[in-house]
């Protein structure tokens, strides 16, 4: 009910603003609030592209002398964060959540042990799974001594947040690292991704995700693209001190910090957005390491990634409601993460602006009403343009290797897959949120498995 105040009375303050500059300008109304979303989505691009740009020279120039690769925002922290980050061995405690996980989650528990680390201790928190998962279990718990096995009784609140939550009291490590049933990492993850968030005022660090080699066709293409691009968005926004965010794969907190913010949000149903704003506005800061990647299987049905999709949407949206005022606060928040905050909170709203100005149009002109049809077209050709420099820029940079022509051609068709999906399914999420009577409920991405023997990455 709150988030459903919130966002309605967002809406009636826009339409307010929009009819006193309708009133004014003689200005049409969404094209004003389109353009000023434009505006902001410019300035954003402009900015993470340059400072990309920036890193990137210093890593040729570091790699021409011989130098170790430069590491994003070298962001200047307190006296009391100065400690050797390369000496920094906590003990780690892994997090896996499975809920029916029985053609995955053996193939994970074994790639973990692999992890070239000793004080590891893995927690696989059963979710009242209806398959083989639990008897998988019982035979991997005999052959790992440091594996623990956390069943969860029927009529437990639902959720991969209050699963985790579960584990959290049970652990006593000093960094909790949370993986997806399907996940697999190098040996030399956790030394990579360690150091990154050594310093005092690091409260988590995100891997970059990447989606198994092995799988093939169109739709896993382009979701490999979309990784790529998130991974450009995230290396973008911490090289300018902007608000880095969790992906719920891959991903290291502290546990002082995790026990400050009350652990995961049982509630929410996307538990890696929520939580990165509850540790952003409790001045914990997280950071993002492209140097360890963590893979994971692409969804491979049109129906599987919409739903998924979603509820990522409806998920984002509602941590943006949740945590509006202090996000808004500048004693909570820096300026530049802010701004940071409020362009991305523009990518979800513009998708529904241009859906409602598109139908606005249609029936203007069907009642024999004046259009401004060729404005519309200019502010959506705008909003392409720059949608395609970012995916452009991400695939040539942070993608598979190929050849300007077929990164342009990449990118076009990844364009289109994003704008036919996420429209519909970030207007689909404000409908849920102002009309649906209850939040969406949580459902697990199925995991297929690997079909041979020899894991390919």
């Amino acid at each position: 009910m709150r988030n459903r105040i919130i966002l309605f009375g967002l809406v009636l303050l826009v339409w307010f603003a929009l009819k006193a500059v309708d009133y004014f300008f003689s200005v049409p109304q969404l094209l004003v609030l389109l353009s000023i979303a434009v505006m902001i989505m410019v300035a954003h691009t402009i900015w993470l592209l340059s400072a990309q740009k920036r890193w990137q020279r210093k890593v040729v120039k570091h790699s021409l002398t011989g130098h170790h690769s430069v590491r994003p925002r070298q962001k200047t922290y307190p006296p009391t964060d100065k400690i050797d980050e390369e000496s920094w061995h906590p003990s780690v405690d892994i997090f896996i959540s499975a809920k029916n996980e029985g053609r995955v989650i053996e193939t994970t528990i074994r790639n973990m042990f692999k992890l070239d680390y000793d004080e590891l201790t893995v927690w696989i928190i059963n979710d009242c799974s209806t398959d083989n998962t639990k008897e998988i279990l019982q035979t991997l718990c005999s052959e790992f001594s440091n594996l623990r096995a956390i069943n969860r009784l029927p009529g437990s609140h639902p959720g991969k947040s209050a699963a985790l939550n579960d584990a959290l009291p049970l652990a006593k490590g000093e960094v909790v690292a949370v993986f997806d049933a399907d996940a697999y990492v190098e040996p030399d993850f956790l030394k990579v991704m360690l150091p990154v968030l050594a310093p005092e005022s690091i409260g988590a660090a995100q891997a970059q995700k990447k989606i198994y080699d092995y799988q093939k066709g169109f739709l896993i293409e382009c979701q490999s693209c979309e990784y790529a691009l998130d991974t450009y968005f995230q290396v973008g926004r911490d090289l300018i001190g902007g608000a880095v965010e969790l992906r719920g794969n891959g991903e290291l907190i502290k546990r002082s910090a995790l026990i400050d913010v009350a652990g995961w949000n049982n509630n929410a149903i996307t538990d890696d957005l929520d939580l990165s704003m509850r540790l952003l506005i409790n001045n914990w800061d997280i950071r993002f390491c492209p140097h360890a990647s963590v893979y994971e299987e692409g969804v491979t049905t049109i129906k599987a990634l919409i739903r998924q999709r979603k509820r990522w949407a409806e998920g984002s949206i509602r941590r943006y409601l949740d945590y509006i005022f202090p996000l808004n606060s500048p004693t909570r928040l820096s300026f530049v993460e802010r701004f940071d905050t409020l362009a991305f909170t523009v990518y979800f709203v513009v998708p529904s602006l241009i859906l409602l100005e598109i139908v606005s149009e249609a029936l203007q002109y069907l009642c024999g009403i004046a259009t401004h049809g060729s404005f519309l077209a200019m502010l959506i050709f705008a909003i392409y343009i720059v949608s395609q420099m970012n995916i452009f820029t991400a695939i040539r940079v942070y993608g598979k290797k190929m050849s300007v022509f077929k990164s342009l051609w990449q990118s076009s068709l990844v364009g289109m897959y994003l704008y036919l999906h996420w429209v519909p399914c970030v207007f689909l999420a404000l409908v849920q949120i102002i009309f649906g009577k209850h939040v969406s409920k949580w459902h697990p991405t199925e995991h297929i498995g690997i079909t041979n023997t020899k894991l390919t990455v």
